[in-house]
């Protein structure tokens, strides 16, 4: 083999060396993103396993308290939250109790309140000027105090047209229920009967039971 052979064989073998060098790396480089990439995936499905887990912890810590307006004739008006459970005489007590002018029996201290409960306790000189029409001072989804003459009355929601705010007003259905119900309507239209909200996910048959007597269809 003359020398110029020589030397095209070398170069020809060096050229060989540097493709399968390019080759090997592309190779390495590729399987190091490839993991890289299964990394991030994971860690991102990880995270959102964390959200739902929280939103669900969050869901069922909203089912064990009730949050009530109370006013008038108390110490403390305002909002507050109890548990599930709680009597009016519990809220009197987080308000600071029932001012001196109060007319304490106006409402019923044993009554277990729902969320989103507004009590109103009048003082003596309302009383005396309401006594005429018998005006309840339990107001919101429900009213609960009655004159001799009458029932409990109460203004169910209408669960085809109920706004978020509305929904969440009942007993057990948080934030995230209530945008279920509403993205329900939305792709199978309205509700026949009241008994089609439990084909609303998160809706089982007690969380039904708690709520159909304060709900309807129209």
């Amino acid at each position: 083999m003359d020398r110029n052979d020589k030397k095209t064989t070398f170069i020809i073998l060096c050229v060989c060396i540097i493709v399968i060098g390019a080759i090997i790396y592309y190779l390495c480089t590729k399987d190091e993103a490839s993991g890289i990439e299964f990394l991030e995936e994971e860690e991102n499905v990880t995270q959102e396993n964390v959200l739902i887990e929280e939103e669900t912890n969050s869901v069922s810590e909203n089912n064990d308290e009730v949050t009530v307006y109370i006013t008038g004739a108390v110490n403390s008006p305002g909002v507050y939250t109890l548990p599930q459970g709680s009597r009016i005489a519990d809220a009197v007590a987080q308000a600071q109790g029932l001012r001196d002018d109060a007319d304490a029996e106006e409402i019923n201290l044993a009554y277990v309140m729902e969320d989103g409960m507004h009590i109103k306790f009048p003082t003596k000189e309302e009383k005396q000027n309401n006594d005429a029409n018998q005006q309840s001072y339990i107001s919101s989804k429900s009213v609960v105090s009655e004159s001799s003459s009458e029932k409990n009355t109460i203004e169910k929601i209408n669960i085809n047209s109920a706004t978020k705010e509305q929904l969440e007003t009942l007993s057990g259905i948080g934030a995230s229920t209530a945008e279920k119900i509403i993205q329900y309507r939305k792709e199978n239209g309205n509700f026949k009967n009241v008994e089609d909200i439990k084909n609303v996910s998160g809706i089982g048959e007690n969380k039904y039971n708690k709520i159909k007597d304060k709900i309807c269809v129209k």
